[in-house]
């Protein structure tokens, strides 16, 4: 772990020792070839583990998955269309946490007019007029908001990303990022990654990406 000075573990909130142990304990990394997994990628999962952001598992499941010894499943995979991330690769993953969020931003929740929910309301009180529900107008809005919701947002393969690219026909997973919504973005993220892992793994070419 001599890549990554003292100030990137502190950053996050985690120590050589622990990210070492992490590493070979793991049992998430059953049956993966750990030298393709980047120092990086084992510092934000340590981190993710150790301050529970999240369920680990969520991603080291897609990993296995990926490298075919999983049960988990599948995740779509796409590749990068644009520079300066054309030629890498990404794979979802989603966890529980995830679905509040997903939630208060596809309702528009935080806004203080928002057309998408304000259509809902109208939809579900025409329907509630002409059919009225089981439950009532509240468990169909209720029902809308949560299950509707969650389906719409599930199309659009909400979450976030496994960054990772191929070489020789193998994996070699980099990080794991947010959604980027602009080209700037993936500018950010396409100069850390070549910052971070070019060392590691020169083979992999990242200006051939520029």
């Amino acid at each position: 772990m001599d890549t990554f000075s003292a100030n990137v573990f502190e950053g996050f909130d985690v120590s050589e020792d622990e990210v070492a142990h992490f590493r070979n304990n793991h049992v998430g990394f059953c049956r993966v070839d750990m030298n393709r997994l980047s120092q990086f990628l084992l510092i934000q999962l340590t981190s993710i583990s150790k301050h529970r952001a999240y369920n680990s598992f969520s991603i080291t499941d897609v990993i296995q998955e990926l490298e075919g010894v999983g049960r988990g499943c599948k995740q779509r995979v796409d590749q990068f269309k644009h520079l300066p991330l054309k030629g890498l690769f990404k794979a979802h993953f989603f966890d529980a946490q995830f679905l509040t969020r997903n939630l208060i931003n596809h309702w528009g929740l935080e806004c203080e007019n928002s057309p998408k929910l304000n259509s809902l309301f109208s939809r579900v009180t025409a329907e509630e007029n002409k059919t009225p529900s089981k439950f009532g107008w509240h468990g169909h809005l209720a029902h809308e908001m949560i299950v509707g919701g969650y389906e719409e947002k599930a199309k659009k393969r909400t979450g976030e990303w496994i960054i990772f690219a191929k070489h020789n026909n193998l994996n070699y997973y980099l990080c794991i990022s947010r959604h980027t919504k602009s080209k700037q973005e993936d500018q950010e993220i396409y100069d850390f990654l070549k910052l971070l892992c070019e060392r590691e793994y020169p083979f992999l070419l990242f200006d051939a990406a520029v």
